[in-house]
């Protein structure tokens, strides 16, 4: 009995004894199984960072030494391209003289007397005058002409267009030092005459800058080498000696043979010519360009072979069109500033020109004398003229060459030589629009003159804000309404009647008054059909040039785009590259 359960407590020993064994060897073979799965995990993680390791080694740049973008250089100008920027620049300046003439052939009296100013030493103020002072008088020069006219002495007499800080006073001694090609010594004269271009009862305040015009005889006998020649430049002078610190060009157009002589005995003459000058154009804010486009094409049907305009400061869509028309040739356009010296910035100047009348008026009669010196060889007359103002032929006349020949007689019996001006009466035109009659005058609507009909009844007092043909053979200075100034052998000016001719005046008149007082006037429908094609014409070709340049601008805006895309590019390369080299700079010190 003890026997069989002692054998059976070993059987179940060795049972349990198996059954442990068979577990131990299971937990050993799942052990086996696991770290072998791990083994597995661990190879193909490896594997797997290895591929994204090289993956990103392609597809980063290779380090290499960068390098800056080419250079890009502006030409400089020099010899005679850089004669013709600086002229560009201060046009009344003669570089080509200096360069050419003065400067090589040490222009001078000799060494210590009256030499030859060097450019970089001219005193210029405000960009297109320069100063000369004399005693307690400060002169602001703008331009030099030579006066060729019959009346003067036989060798002209050079006019300088200038202003001066006094009024109705004696100016000390001043000389002229006038420069000639190939003649190295000046031949200095003393100025003759100081006329003013305003009268001091018009308004006057100390110090202001006053224009006047000055004249420096050319004088006889001259040196053989230059007989028969024109000078050049000029500079003012105290005293004969003095080294000058200003020096204007003298501008002379040859006189044409074909220019009428307008005191001829017949009844027919050939055509006239006729150039329209305008004051400085100051009007930043606002764009003008339909009106301004409406009036030169009226001055065009009317008779003018040219427009002389300057300017201060215009809105872009101004500058536009007086682009196009200075590439047509019709216009000719200058810049202008302030003689008191007043800088040429757009807010500031336009404020003074608006709030300082007296200032503005003295200023404007500048442009206006210069127009006349400048053009008075290319046409008969000259008209001083404002973007609201139209000489306007009544009746069946139709141009200004009509006005004059249907006066002719009337000119002969009274004046054979001619008058020195031809002076139109002023009439309101007001912003009061009459209604539409019919389907043409609603298709009139865009443009000025046809829609504004409706002037005052009274014309003004002739001589009260009239407008004048300047007869270029006899006028000397003038005011913006009328001749100040002329030459001996033309009649005084001459109003002509309104039965021929007016000046239509498209602002409000100064008094108050009723419509009742007004009148429809139709005289300028006369040019519709003409005037609306030309005006449309200029607005087509004004569109296509806009299309043409926005083309042009969305390329640049294009090519701007994409070389700023290589920039942004580049930087990130280059941002890129200083963090590998940082990176192998940090495992270089571990």
């Amino acid at each position: 009995m003890a026997t069989r359960g002692r054998g059976s407590f070993v059987k179940l020993t060795l049972l349990a004894l198996l059954v442990m064994f068979a577990f131990l060897l299971l937990l050993s073979s799942l052990r086996n199984t696991e770290l072998d799965l791990r083994e597995l995990e661990l190879k193909d993680l490896k594997q797997q960072l290895e591929f994204e390791q090289l993956l990103r080694t392609e597809s980063q740049p290779q380090v290499r030494k960068a390098t800056p973008p080419p250079v890009r250089t502006v030409e400089e100008p020099v010899d005679e391209e850089l004669v013709r920027q600086l002229e560009n620049e201060l046009p009344e300046v003669d570089y080509g003289f200096w360069y050419r003439y003065a400067k090589p052939k040490k222009y001078a009296t000799n060494s210590t007397c009256a030499r030859y100013p060097d450019p970089l030493d001219l005193q210029l103020h405000n960009i297109y005058w320069q100063t000369f002072n004399n005693a307690n008088v400060t002169f602001r020069l703008y331009a030099a002409y030579l006066d060729m006219r019959t009346g003067l002495q036989a060798r002209g007499v050079v006019r300088i267009l200038a202003t001066a800080n006094q009024i109705g006073v004696a100016f000390p001694v001043t000389h002229c030092q006038l420069w000639y090609a190939n003649h190295t010594q000046p031949i200095t004269v003393q100025v003759s005459n100081y006329v003013s271009v305003w009268v001091k009862n018009w308004g006057h305040k100390p110090l202001l800058s006053y224009p006047h015009l000055l004249s420096c005889p050319v004088p006889g006998p001259m040196p053989p080498n230059i007989l028969g020649k024109t000078p050049s430049t000029v500079s003012l002078v105290s005293n004969s000696c003095e080294h000058a610190t200003n020096s204007l060009r003298i501008h002379y157009d040859q006189p044409n043979d074909s220019m009428i002589t307008t005191g001829s005995n017949t009844t027919s003459r050939p055509e006239l010519s006729f150039g329209v000058c305008v004051k400085g154009f100051d009007f930043p804010y606002i764009d003008l360009s339909a009106r301004l486009i409406e009036w030169f094409e009226l001055q065009r049907l009317l008779g003018a072979s040219r427009i002389y305009a300057y300017m201060y400061d215009v809105h872009p869509a101004v500058q536009r069109v007086l682009d196009y028309y200075q590439r047509t040739g019709y216009l000719e356009l200058r810049p202008l500033t302030m003689a008191n010296g007043m800088p040429r910035l757009r807010h500031y100047q336009h404020m003074l020109i608006q709030q300082r009348r007296l200032i503005k008026r003295l200023n404007e009669l500048i442009p206006y004398n210069d127009c006349f010196y400048r053009n008075m060889y290319r046409h008969d007359y000259l008209l001083n003229a404002d973007i609201d103002e139209v000489i306007m032929p009544l009746g069946a006349l139709r141009t200004w060459q009509e006005i004059l020949d249907t006066d002719q007689a009337l000119t002969i019996k009274n004046c054979p030589n001619g008058f020195v001006s031809l002076c139109f009466i002023n009439t309101y035109f007001t912003k009061v629009v009459p209604e539409a009659l019919n389907h043409e005058q609603l298709e009139a609507d865009e443009l000025y003159v046809l829609q504004h009909t409706m002037r005052h009844r009274n014309y003004s007092l002739p001589n009260r804000a009239t407008k004048c043909f300047h007869n270029t053979r006899y006028s000397e200075t003038l005011h913006n309404h009328f001749t100040l100034k002329w030459l001996k052998g033309g009649c005084s000016p001459r109003t002509i009647g309104v039965q021929i001719a007016q000046m239509q005046h498209y602002r409000e008149p100064d008094n108050k008054y009723n419509n009742s007082e007004l009148i429809e006037d139709r005289t300028a429908w006369k040019y519709a059909p003409e005037l609306r094609a030309a005006v449309e014409q200029v607005w087509i070709h004004l569109d296509d040039v806009q299309r043409q340049s926005e083309e042009t601008e969305d390329q640049g805006l294009l090519e701007e785009l994409m070389d700023h895309e290589s920039d942004v590019v580049q930087a990130q390369e280059q941002q890129q590259m200083m963090q590998q080299v940082q990176a192998q700079a940090q495992v270089s010190k571990t």
